[in-house]
C-alpha cells in the first residue's frame, strides 16, 4: 500500500518563532514542512525562505498563503496574494499552494511560473462551514485537476459522521476515475474528522497533515500519533 507523507505546518508570527519551529520539524520524521506565511508578522520573505531552505535538511519545502476567505489571515488581496506566490517559486520552493478561488487568469500564470521553476503546484479548496454531496466534492477536485495543478487538495467540516464518509467515499472515487495521474490531499476537519486524516492510505488521499506543538487546522493530530496509526496501514 502506498505510503501516506506527512507534512507538518510551521505557523509562528515572529521569525524567531518560525525558525524555532521549523528547527522542530527538521528533526523530525516528517516528509513536507509547510510555511503558512499568511500567519507571519513583519518577517523578510526572500530571507526567510532562504533560511528554511538551508534549515530544513533536505525536507521539502510547502509555501502557503491562506487568505481570508478560505479560513487563513492573509488580505484578499489578488495582487499582493500573487506577488508572494512568485517570489517564493522563484527562491525555489518544492511545493506552493494555490487556492482555488484565484481570479482570472492570475492562477492560470500562477501554475505556470511554478511549474518552470519546476515546482509542484497544489491547487486547494477549504469550507470551514461545511460538506458537499459526494459528487459535488468530486465536481470539486475535478475543477481543481482541471487547473494544471500536480496536486489537488479539499478540507470539509464536517457536522456528522456522514459528513466524514461522504469525503472518504468520493475521495476512493476520484482516486479510480483519475487512476493516480494526480496526486491527493483530502480530509474532514474538526474532532468528527479526525479519521479521514489518518486513513490516506485506504481510500487515497496521498498526504496528511500533522502538528508538532501548534496546529494550523481543526483536528490535525499529534505527529507521534499520526505515525503510528499510518504504521497499521502500511
Amino acid at each position: 500500500m502506498k505510503k501516506c507523507k506527512i507534512i507538518l505546518p510551521v505557523t509562528g508570527k515572529s521569525e524567531e518563532e518560525i525558525l524555532s519551529q521549523a528547527k522542530e520539524c527538521a528533526i523530525s520524521a516528517c516528509d513536507v514542512v509547510e510555511w503558512r506565511y499568511d500567519l507571519a508578522e513583519n518577517v523578510n520573505l526572500p530571507q526567510m525562505l532562504l533560511q528554511l531552505k538551508e534549515m530544513l535538511n533536505g525536507k521539502k519545502l510547502l509555501f502557503t498563503i491562506r487568505t481570508k476567505r478560505q479560513g487563513g489571515a492573509f488580505p484578499d488581496d489578488l495582487k499582493q496574494y500573487c506577488e508572494k506566490i512568485q517570489t517564493a517559486v522563484e527562491y525555489g520552493v518544492d511545493y506552493v499552494d494555490i487556492e482555488d478561488s484565484t481570479e482570472g487568469t492570475a492562477q492560470e500564470q500562477l501554475v505556470a511560473a511554478a511549474h518552470r521553476k519546476k515546482v509542484k503546484v497544489i491547487a486547494s479548496y477549504h469550507d470551514f462551514h461545511g460538506t458537499d454531496t459526494q459528487e459535488g466534492i468530486l465536481h470539486k477536485l475535478r475543477s481543481l485537476r482541471d487547473t494544471g495543478a500536480d496536486i489537488v487538495k479539499t478540507a470539509y467540516m464536517p457536522t456528522s459522521a456522514k459528513d466524514v464518509a461522504t469525503l472518504l467515499y468520493a475521495t476512493a472515487a476520484f482516486r479510480e476515475e483519475d487512476r493516480g495521474q494526480h496526486e491527493l490531499i483530502t480530509m474532514s476537519m474538526g474532532e468528527l474528522g479526525k479519521i479521514s486524516r489518518v486513513s490516506g492510505p485506504v481510500f487515497g488521499s496521498d498526504y496528511t497533515f500533522a502538528a508538532l506543538n501548534s496546529v494550523s487546522a481543526p483536528g490535525q493530530m499529534p505527529l507521534e500519533d499520526v505515525q503510528k496509526i499510518l504504521a497499521y496501514f502500511s
